[in-house]
């Protein structure tokens, strides 16, 4: 019979703590879900921000190929009118558990290979975790900024357009008064 380690215990509540950042007691509470059987398991949950944001989520929860994975969706099937919202429901619904598991695992790589469970009182080990977990602060603004953008393009491109080409004026006359 082969010797075998212990399994590693489910992160403790310092860990996630440490690895999630801003909300932390939000995620824990949703994290409990997925372990309470004694095996990680899918349960349903929703996450807004994952519904409406989808890869600046994906971006901010530092789960890059899930972004990517996201973006290439996006670009593939947004044209359609049906996928995009099915889409953004199964990033709701599968979200919390993604990043659970993302959480799971690094906190298991980032543990000393001789604790199954978290070193009492670390510092250099919880650093480790908020440095490998936490949440880019510069993707709000980012994706504010990039839609402040698209709007401003367009605008130009529509004046440009516009201006261009006769016919569109004549879709949108103008009427009589001052600013004629």
């Amino acid at each position: 019979m082969e010797w075998q380690p212990p399994a590693a215990s489910f992160p403790s509540a310092e860990e996630l703590a440490a690895y999630v950042g801003p909300r932390a007691d939000l995620y824990r509470r949703r994290f409990e879900r997925f372990s309470r059987h004694g095996a990680v398991r899918f349960e349903f949950s929703w996450n807004w921000p994952a519904f409406f944001a989808g890869a600046w989520w994906y971006l901010y929860r530092k789960m890059y190929w899930w972004a990517l994975l996201d973006v290439g969706v996006s670009i593939l099937f947004g044209w359609t009118v049906f996928v995009p919202v099915l889409w953004a429901a199964a990033r709701a619904v599968t979200g919390d558990y993604l990043y659970f598991r993302q959480a799971d695992r690094k906190i298991r790589d980032a543990r000393p290979s001789s604790f199954a469970a978290a070193p009492p009182g670390d510092a250099a080990y919880f650093a480790r975790l908020a440095r490998e977990g936490g949440v880019h602060a510069w993707v709000p603004w980012v994706a504010v900024a990039g839609i402040l953008l698209i709007v401003l393009l367009s605008g130009l491109l529509f004046g440009i357009l516009w201006n261009a080409i006769p016919p569109l004026q004549e879709l949108w006359p103008r009427g009589p008064g001052r600013w004629t």
